[in-house]
Protein backbone atom coordinates (compact mmCIF):
# COMPACT_ATOMS: atom_id res chain seq x y z
CA UNK A 1 0.00 0.00 0.00
CA UNK A 2 3.12 2.03 0.91
CA UNK A 3 5.72 2.68 -1.33
CA UNK A 4 9.13 5.52 -0.21
CA UNK A 5 11.25 7.15 -2.08
CA UNK A 6 14.13 8.86 -0.81
CA UNK A 7 15.30 12.59 -2.46
CA UNK A 8 18.59 13.69 -1.91
CA UNK A 9 18.20 16.90 -3.42
CA UNK A 10 21.06 19.44 -3.62
CA UNK A 11 19.89 22.83 -3.68
CA UNK A 12 22.66 25.96 -3.73
CA UNK A 13 19.97 27.61 -1.04
CA UNK A 14 20.39 25.09 1.53
CA UNK A 15 23.80 25.73 2.54
CA UNK A 16 23.91 29.46 3.44
CA UNK A 17 20.79 30.50 5.10
CA UNK A 18 20.06 33.64 7.05
CA UNK A 19 18.38 31.89 9.04
CA UNK A 20 20.64 28.97 9.88
CA UNK A 21 17.90 26.32 9.04
CA UNK A 22 18.94 23.77 6.45
CA UNK A 23 16.97 20.41 5.51
CA UNK A 24 19.39 17.76 5.10
CA UNK A 25 16.95 15.21 3.64
CA UNK A 26 13.47 14.77 2.63
CA UNK A 27 11.53 11.85 1.74
CA UNK A 28 8.03 10.86 1.63
CA UNK A 29 5.50 8.18 1.30
CA UNK A 30 2.28 7.48 -0.61
CA UNK A 31 -0.28 6.25 1.91
CA UNK A 32 -3.55 5.90 -0.10
CA UNK A 33 -5.12 6.62 -3.33
CA UNK A 34 -7.46 10.14 -1.69
CA UNK A 35 -11.48 8.67 -2.09
CA UNK A 36 -13.02 9.85 -5.88
CA UNK A 37 -15.85 13.04 -5.25
CA UNK A 38 -15.54 16.56 -5.49
CA UNK A 39 -15.15 17.39 -1.54
CA UNK A 40 -11.91 16.52 -0.30
CA UNK A 41 -11.92 14.40 2.82
CA UNK A 42 -7.99 14.20 3.42
CA UNK A 43 -6.11 17.39 4.21
CA UNK A 44 -8.34 19.88 5.99
CA UNK A 45 -6.70 22.39 8.08
CA UNK A 46 -9.01 21.78 11.46
CA UNK A 47 -8.14 18.10 11.58
CA UNK A 48 -6.06 17.99 15.32
CA UNK A 49 -4.42 15.97 14.46
CA UNK A 50 -4.16 13.42 11.08
CA UNK A 51 -0.75 12.76 11.74
CA UNK A 52 1.41 12.46 15.45
CA UNK A 53 3.51 10.83 17.05
CA UNK A 54 4.04 9.09 20.74
CA UNK A 55 6.78 7.51 21.84
CA UNK A 56 9.11 5.92 18.92
CA UNK A 57 5.87 5.28 16.70
CA UNK A 58 4.20 8.05 13.99
CA UNK A 59 0.40 7.40 13.61
CA UNK A 60 -1.90 8.55 10.45
CA UNK A 61 -5.57 8.35 10.47
CA UNK A 62 -6.66 8.89 6.49
CA UNK A 63 -9.95 7.99 4.46
CA UNK A 64 -9.88 5.78 1.37
CA UNK A 65 -12.29 4.15 -0.82
CA UNK A 66 -14.36 1.39 0.22
CA UNK A 67 -14.79 -1.81 -2.23
CA UNK A 68 -18.60 -0.56 -2.39
CA UNK A 69 -16.68 2.46 -4.67
CA UNK A 70 -17.20 5.65 -4.89
CA UNK A 71 -19.09 7.73 -2.40
CA UNK A 72 -17.89 4.82 0.43
CA UNK A 73 -14.99 5.63 2.44
CA UNK A 74 -13.32 4.10 5.70
CA UNK A 75 -11.41 4.88 7.86
CA UNK A 76 -7.73 3.81 8.07
CA UNK A 77 -5.32 3.45 10.76
CA UNK A 78 -1.76 3.59 9.78
CA UNK A 79 1.57 3.56 11.95
CA UNK A 80 5.34 3.07 11.64
CA UNK A 81 8.39 3.16 13.95
CA UNK A 82 9.93 6.40 13.66
CA UNK A 83 12.97 6.40 16.20
CA UNK A 84 15.81 5.41 15.95
CA UNK A 85 15.30 3.70 12.75
CA UNK A 86 11.93 4.73 10.55
CA UNK A 87 10.33 1.70 9.48
CA UNK A 88 7.58 0.66 6.62
CA UNK A 89 4.36 1.67 7.66
CA UNK A 90 1.52 -0.94 8.81
CA UNK A 91 -2.10 0.05 7.75
CA UNK A 92 -5.71 -1.20 8.78
CA UNK A 93 -9.56 0.32 7.95
CA UNK A 94 -12.14 0.10 10.45
CA UNK A 95 -14.79 -1.81 8.17
CA UNK A 96 -17.98 -1.97 10.55
CA UNK A 97 -18.42 2.17 9.72
CA UNK A 98 -18.80 3.48 5.98
CA UNK A 99 -18.21 7.06 5.53
CA UNK A 100 -20.62 8.44 3.06
CA UNK A 101 -20.90 12.27 2.99
CA UNK A 102 -19.01 13.73 0.00
CA UNK A 103 -18.43 17.02 2.89
CA UNK A 104 -15.28 18.66 3.47
CA UNK A 105 -16.13 18.91 6.98
CA UNK A 106 -16.84 15.45 7.81
CA UNK A 107 -12.66 14.89 8.51
CA UNK A 108 -11.11 12.95 10.72
CA UNK A 109 -9.26 13.70 13.83
CA UNK A 110 -6.78 11.69 16.28
CA UNK A 111 -5.58 12.38 19.81
CA UNK A 112 -3.44 10.20 21.42
CA UNK A 113 -3.49 10.40 25.55
CA UNK A 114 -0.75 9.81 28.17
CA UNK A 115 -2.04 5.73 28.53
CA UNK A 116 -1.24 5.05 25.35
CA UNK A 117 -4.94 4.98 23.80
CA UNK A 118 -5.81 6.35 20.53
CA UNK A 119 -9.02 8.16 20.14
CA UNK A 120 -10.93 9.00 16.63
CA UNK A 121 -13.53 11.24 15.85
CA UNK A 122 -14.92 11.40 12.56
CA UNK A 123 -17.69 11.88 10.20
CA UNK A 124 -19.33 15.25 11.49
CA UNK A 125 -21.18 18.13 10.11
CA UNK A 126 -23.95 19.15 12.44
CA UNK A 127 -24.61 15.50 13.20
CA UNK A 128 -24.02 13.56 16.60
CA UNK A 129 -20.86 12.76 18.25
CA UNK A 130 -18.81 10.03 16.51
CA UNK A 131 -16.13 8.92 18.29
CA UNK A 132 -13.85 5.38 19.05
CA UNK A 133 -11.04 5.03 21.44
CA UNK A 134 -8.33 1.96 20.87
CA UNK A 135 -7.77 -0.47 24.12
CA UNK A 136 -5.59 1.23 26.92
CA UNK A 137 -1.79 1.26 26.38
CA UNK A 138 -2.00 0.25 22.66
CA UNK A 139 0.46 3.01 21.62
CA UNK A 140 2.75 1.64 24.60
CA UNK A 141 2.57 -1.63 24.88
CA UNK A 142 2.75 -1.59 20.79
CA UNK A 143 0.82 -4.91 19.94
CA UNK A 144 2.63 -6.76 16.48
CA UNK A 145 -0.81 -7.82 15.24
CA UNK A 146 -1.99 -4.16 13.87
CA UNK A 147 -5.94 -4.94 12.83
CA UNK A 148 -9.03 -3.68 13.95
CA UNK A 149 -9.66 -6.20 16.36
CA UNK A 150 -6.28 -5.60 18.09
CA UNK A 151 -7.64 -1.66 18.20
CA UNK A 152 -10.75 -2.66 20.01
CA UNK A 153 -13.55 -0.20 21.06
CA UNK A 154 -16.85 0.74 19.13
CA UNK A 155 -18.14 3.63 18.06
CA UNK A 156 -19.99 5.72 20.90
CA UNK A 157 -22.06 8.93 20.41
CA UNK A 158 -21.02 10.25 23.85
CA UNK A 159 -17.60 10.93 25.82
CA UNK A 160 -17.83 7.83 28.51
CA UNK A 161 -18.03 9.44 31.54
CA UNK A 162 -18.60 13.09 30.18
CA UNK A 163 -22.30 14.98 29.84
CA UNK A 164 -23.69 16.76 26.53
CA UNK A 165 -24.58 18.04 24.79
CA UNK A 166 -23.67 16.08 21.70
CA UNK A 167 -25.42 16.98 18.59
CA UNK A 168 -25.11 19.08 16.46
CA UNK A 169 -21.83 18.48 16.60
CA UNK A 170 -18.69 20.01 14.15
CA UNK A 171 -14.81 20.07 14.08
CA UNK A 172 -13.75 17.73 16.76
CA UNK A 173 -10.33 18.47 18.03
CA UNK A 174 -7.70 16.64 20.43
CA UNK A 175 -4.36 17.68 22.51
CA UNK A 176 -2.70 16.29 24.60
CA UNK A 177 -1.62 17.73 27.46
CA UNK A 178 2.17 17.77 29.07
CA UNK A 179 1.05 15.27 31.67
CA UNK A 180 -0.84 12.79 29.99
CA UNK A 181 -4.44 14.04 29.72
CA UNK A 182 -6.05 15.15 26.67
CA UNK A 183 -8.90 17.60 26.12
CA UNK A 184 -11.23 17.66 23.23
CA UNK A 185 -12.84 20.53 21.68
CA UNK A 186 -16.20 20.57 19.29
CA UNK A 187 -18.61 23.20 18.15
CA UNK A 188 -22.29 22.42 18.84
CA UNK A 189 -24.94 24.66 16.46
CA UNK A 190 -24.02 25.74 12.70
CA UNK A 191 -21.92 27.70 10.96
CA UNK A 192 -22.73 31.64 12.34
CA UNK A 193 -24.95 30.30 15.44
CA UNK A 194 -22.97 28.02 17.43
CA UNK A 195 -20.98 27.20 20.63
CA UNK A 196 -17.73 25.88 21.77
CA UNK A 197 -17.10 23.17 24.29
CA UNK A 198 -14.41 21.45 25.66
CA UNK A 199 -14.13 17.80 27.83
CA UNK A 200 -10.91 16.53 29.86
CA UNK A 201 -9.63 12.94 29.44
CA UNK A 202 -8.21 11.80 32.22
CA UNK A 203 -4.99 8.93 31.57
CA UNK A 204 -5.45 7.44 35.08
CA UNK A 205 -8.94 7.08 35.16
CA UNK A 206 -9.71 6.27 31.57
CA UNK A 207 -12.63 8.58 31.90
CA UNK A 208 -13.81 11.62 30.51
CA UNK A 209 -15.56 14.77 32.41
CA UNK A 210 -17.01 17.89 31.22
CA UNK A 211 -15.24 21.20 30.95
CA UNK A 212 -17.80 23.26 29.78
CA UNK A 213 -18.98 25.80 27.24
CA UNK A 214 -15.94 27.96 26.75
CA UNK A 215 -17.08 30.06 23.57
CA UNK A 216 -20.36 31.61 23.18
CA UNK A 217 -21.89 33.02 20.20
CA UNK A 218 -23.69 36.13 19.74
CA UNK A 219 -25.94 35.44 16.71
CA UNK A 220 -22.55 34.26 15.59
CA UNK A 221 -19.96 31.80 16.05
CA UNK A 222 -15.99 31.23 16.77
CA UNK A 223 -13.71 29.50 14.67
CA UNK A 224 -10.88 28.41 16.07
CA UNK A 225 -7.02 28.01 14.86
CA UNK A 226 -6.25 25.11 17.20
CA UNK A 227 -5.71 24.53 20.98
CA UNK A 228 -2.35 24.37 21.45
CA UNK A 229 -1.24 23.40 24.95
CA UNK A 230 2.40 23.91 26.43
CA UNK A 231 4.78 23.71 29.39
CA UNK A 232 4.34 26.30 31.60
CA UNK A 233 6.11 27.60 34.94
CA UNK A 234 3.69 26.01 37.31
CA UNK A 235 2.29 23.35 35.03
CA UNK A 236 1.26 24.14 31.15
CA UNK A 237 -0.70 26.54 29.83
CA UNK A 238 -3.66 25.65 27.15
CA UNK A 239 -3.79 28.98 24.20
CA UNK A 240 -6.47 29.14 21.41
CA UNK A 241 -7.29 31.92 18.76
CA UNK A 242 -10.18 32.32 16.89
CA UNK A 243 -12.57 34.78 14.37
CA UNK A 244 -15.58 35.35 14.48
CA UNK A 245 -18.71 34.85 11.60
CA UNK A 246 -22.41 35.66 11.65
CA UNK A 247 -23.44 33.63 8.83
CA UNK A 248 -22.69 30.47 6.88
CA UNK A 249 -20.78 32.98 4.54
CA UNK A 250 -17.43 33.14 4.71
CA UNK A 251 -17.28 36.70 3.83
CA UNK A 252 -18.48 37.70 7.38
CA UNK A 253 -15.45 36.20 8.87
CA UNK A 254 -14.11 39.55 11.38
CA UNK A 255 -11.37 40.25 13.69
CA UNK A 256 -8.67 38.10 15.58
CA UNK A 257 -9.31 36.86 19.68
CA UNK A 258 -7.34 35.39 21.74
CA UNK A 259 -7.53 33.79 25.26
CA UNK A 260 -5.59 31.03 27.28
CA UNK A 261 -5.85 29.01 30.55
CA UNK A 262 -3.86 27.87 32.96
CA UNK A 263 -6.16 25.28 34.33
CA UNK A 264 -7.28 23.45 31.01
CA UNK A 265 -10.63 25.31 30.69
CA UNK A 266 -12.00 25.82 33.88
CA UNK A 267 -11.04 29.68 33.76
CA UNK A 268 -9.72 31.53 31.24
CA UNK A 269 -7.35 35.09 30.92
CA UNK A 270 -7.21 37.45 27.65
CA UNK A 271 -4.11 38.03 26.36
CA UNK A 272 -3.41 41.09 29.16
CA UNK A 273 -3.90 38.76 32.03
CA UNK A 274 -6.93 39.60 32.90
CA UNK A 275 -9.29 37.00 34.08
CA UNK A 276 -12.23 37.33 31.69
CA UNK A 277 -16.04 34.98 32.38
CA UNK A 278 -16.65 32.04 30.47
CA UNK A 279 -18.57 31.34 28.72
CA UNK A 280 -16.10 33.90 26.89
CA UNK A 281 -18.59 35.80 24.03
CA UNK A 282 -17.31 38.19 21.18
CA UNK A 283 -17.88 41.00 23.44
CA UNK A 284 -15.79 39.99 26.44
CA UNK A 285 -13.40 42.26 27.53
CA UNK A 286 -9.77 41.84 26.18
CA UNK A 287 -10.53 39.13 23.92
CA UNK A 288 -10.41 40.95 21.03
CA UNK A 289 -6.34 41.38 19.59
CA UNK A 290 -6.98 42.97 16.35
CA UNK A 291 -10.23 44.10 15.08
CA UNK A 292 -10.31 43.32 11.11
CA UNK A 293 -13.25 44.04 9.20
CA UNK A 294 -16.28 41.71 7.24
CA UNK A 295 -15.23 41.15 3.83
CA UNK A 296 -11.34 41.01 4.48
CA UNK A 297 -10.85 37.90 2.84
CA UNK A 298 -9.96 36.11 6.29
CA UNK A 299 -9.56 32.64 6.31
CA UNK A 300 -11.13 30.76 9.30
CA UNK A 301 -9.28 27.79 11.05
CA UNK A 302 -6.29 28.48 9.88
CA UNK A 303 -2.92 27.89 12.03
CA UNK A 304 -1.41 28.17 15.38
CA UNK A 305 1.65 27.07 17.74
CA UNK A 306 3.52 27.82 20.54
CA UNK A 307 7.70 27.81 20.68
CA UNK A 308 10.23 26.51 23.57
CA UNK A 309 10.34 29.86 25.44
CA UNK A 310 6.43 30.16 25.62
CA UNK A 311 5.84 32.39 22.80
CA UNK A 312 2.46 31.96 21.04
CA UNK A 313 2.06 32.15 16.89
CA UNK A 314 -0.83 32.06 14.82
CA UNK A 315 -0.72 32.20 10.62
CA UNK A 316 -3.80 33.68 9.25
CA UNK A 317 -4.54 36.08 6.17
CA UNK A 318 -6.39 39.04 5.17
CA UNK A 319 -6.39 41.96 3.53
CA UNK A 320 -7.17 44.88 5.60
CA UNK A 321 -4.24 46.44 4.63
CA UNK A 322 -5.20 47.53 1.38
CA UNK A 323 -4.52 45.45 -1.71
CA UNK A 324 -4.25 41.61 -2.08
CA UNK A 325 -4.61 39.36 0.51
CA UNK A 326 -1.23 38.36 2.76
CA UNK A 327 -0.61 35.81 5.29
CA UNK A 328 0.18 37.43 8.42
CA UNK A 329 2.40 36.19 11.11
CA UNK A 330 1.08 36.63 14.52
CA UNK A 331 3.05 36.71 17.77
CA UNK A 332 3.08 37.01 21.47
CA UNK A 333 5.58 37.59 23.68
CA UNK A 334 6.00 34.97 26.70
CA UNK A 335 4.40 35.31 29.92
CA UNK A 336 1.06 36.04 31.91
CA UNK A 337 0.66 39.03 30.33
CA UNK A 338 2.52 38.80 26.64
CA UNK A 339 2.10 41.15 23.91
CA UNK A 340 0.98 40.87 20.35
CA UNK A 341 2.38 42.41 16.93
CA UNK A 342 1.04 41.11 13.82
CA UNK A 343 4.14 41.31 10.63
CA UNK A 344 3.15 40.23 7.00
CA UNK A 345 5.47 37.22 5.96
CA UNK A 346 6.67 38.28 2.88
CA UNK A 347 7.91 36.10 0.63
CA UNK A 348 8.00 34.55 -2.85
CA UNK A 349 4.55 32.81 -3.18
CA UNK A 350 1.32 33.87 -4.95
CA UNK A 351 -1.26 35.92 -3.73
CA UNK A 352 -3.61 33.82 -1.78
CA UNK A 353 -6.79 33.38 -3.76
CA UNK A 354 -9.92 33.39 -1.51
CA UNK A 355 -11.37 30.94 -0.32
CA UNK A 356 -7.88 28.70 -1.30
CA UNK A 357 -6.10 26.47 1.23
CA UNK A 358 -5.12 27.21 4.74
CA UNK A 359 -1.47 26.95 5.77
CA UNK A 360 0.20 25.72 9.15
CA UNK A 361 2.61 26.94 11.67
CA UNK A 362 4.97 25.32 13.54
CA UNK A 363 7.94 25.90 16.08
CA UNK A 364 11.35 23.79 16.25
CA UNK A 365 12.99 25.47 19.41
CA UNK A 366 12.65 29.32 19.14
CA UNK A 367 12.42 28.56 15.03
CA UNK A 368 9.38 29.04 13.54
CA UNK A 369 7.87 27.06 10.13
CA UNK A 370 5.27 28.74 7.97
CA UNK A 371 3.97 25.91 5.85
CA UNK A 372 2.01 28.12 2.60
CA UNK A 373 0.10 26.11 0.07
CA UNK A 374 0.66 28.41 -3.00
CA UNK A 375 -2.64 27.76 -4.79
CA UNK A 376 -2.29 29.04 -8.61
CA UNK A 377 0.96 26.84 -8.75
CA UNK A 378 -0.79 23.69 -6.78
CA UNK A 379 2.76 23.76 -4.33
CA UNK A 380 3.43 23.60 -0.61
CA UNK A 381 6.36 25.43 0.28
CA UNK A 382 7.99 25.44 3.89
CA UNK A 383 9.68 28.61 4.96
CA UNK A 384 11.88 29.49 8.40
CA UNK A 385 12.65 32.44 11.00
CA UNK A 386 14.36 32.77 13.50
CA UNK A 387 13.43 34.39 17.22
CA UNK A 388 17.16 36.06 16.78
CA UNK A 389 16.11 38.44 13.81
CA UNK A 390 12.63 38.98 15.15
CA UNK A 391 11.35 36.05 12.43
CA UNK A 392 11.91 38.54 9.76
CA UNK A 393 14.26 36.34 8.11
CA UNK A 394 11.93 33.88 6.15
CA UNK A 395 13.69 31.47 3.79
CA UNK A 396 12.41 29.20 1.73
CA UNK A 397 13.45 25.17 3.23
CA UNK A 398 11.31 23.31 0.39
CA UNK A 399 8.53 22.35 -2.02
CA UNK A 400 5.98 19.91 -2.86
CA UNK A 401 5.03 19.86 -6.16
CA UNK A 402 1.44 18.94 -7.54
CA UNK A 403 -0.80 19.86 -4.15
CA UNK A 404 -4.23 20.03 -3.45
CA UNK A 405 -5.17 20.61 -0.14
CA UNK A 406 -4.37 22.10 2.98
CA UNK A 407 -1.35 19.98 5.13
CA UNK A 408 -0.91 18.86 8.33
CA UNK A 409 1.66 19.08 10.91
CA UNK A 410 3.08 16.33 13.05
CA UNK A 411 3.83 18.83 16.36
CA UNK A 412 5.53 16.42 18.43
CA UNK A 413 7.66 14.61 15.94
CA UNK A 414 8.79 17.97 14.94
CA UNK A 415 9.44 19.11 18.91
CA UNK A 416 11.32 16.05 19.58
CA UNK A 417 13.10 14.76 16.81
CA UNK A 418 14.24 17.54 14.34
CA UNK A 419 12.12 16.05 11.92
CA UNK A 420 9.00 17.83 9.92
CA UNK A 421 6.36 15.60 8.63
CA UNK A 422 3.73 17.06 6.62
CA UNK A 423 0.28 15.10 5.96
CA UNK A 424 -0.82 16.28 2.74
CA UNK A 425 -2.55 15.61 -0.47
CA UNK A 426 -1.63 15.71 -4.00
CA UNK A 427 -3.34 17.21 -6.87
CA UNK A 428 -4.86 15.17 -10.01
CA UNK A 429 -7.69 12.71 -11.33
CA UNK A 430 -8.80 9.66 -8.75
CA UNK A 431 -6.96 7.09 -8.99
CA UNK A 432 -3.83 8.85 -9.27
CA UNK A 433 -3.69 11.37 -6.72
CA UNK A 434 -2.47 10.44 -3.62
CA UNK A 435 -2.33 11.19 0.32
CA UNK A 436 1.11 11.31 1.29
CA UNK A 437 3.41 11.47 4.38
CA UNK A 438 6.73 14.14 3.55
CA UNK A 439 9.65 13.85 6.21
CA UNK A 440 12.17 16.79 6.10
CA UNK A 441 14.94 16.31 8.39
CA UNK A 442 16.21 19.68 9.86
CA UNK A 443 19.61 20.95 11.07
CA UNK A 444 20.68 24.02 12.42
Amino acid sequence: MAQSIWLFAILSHLTSLAACISVTSTRYWNITNDPQGSARLNGLAFQQHALATFNDHQYVAVYSTSPKGYGNHYVNLGRRRVSPTVGEWQYFAFTDYEQKTLDEHNTISMGISGDGKIHLSFDHHDVPLNYRASTTGIATTLPSSWTQSTFGGTIMHSLPGSTGPWTPLTYPRFERLPNGDMLMEFRIGKSGAGDSYMHRYSSSTGQWSPVGKYLQGQDNNAYINGLTATPGPEGHTVFVSWTVRETPDASTNHDFYFAYTDDDGRTWRASSGQPVAKPIVPTTPGVKVYSIPQNSEIMNQEAQCADDEGRFHALMRDRSAGGPARFYHYLRTPGSSGAFSKRAINVGISTPPYLSYRGKIAAWGDNVLAILPDAPKSTVTVWAATAGQDYRDWELLGTIANMAGEPGVDYERLERRGVLSLFVRQGGAFGERKVQVWDFVLAA
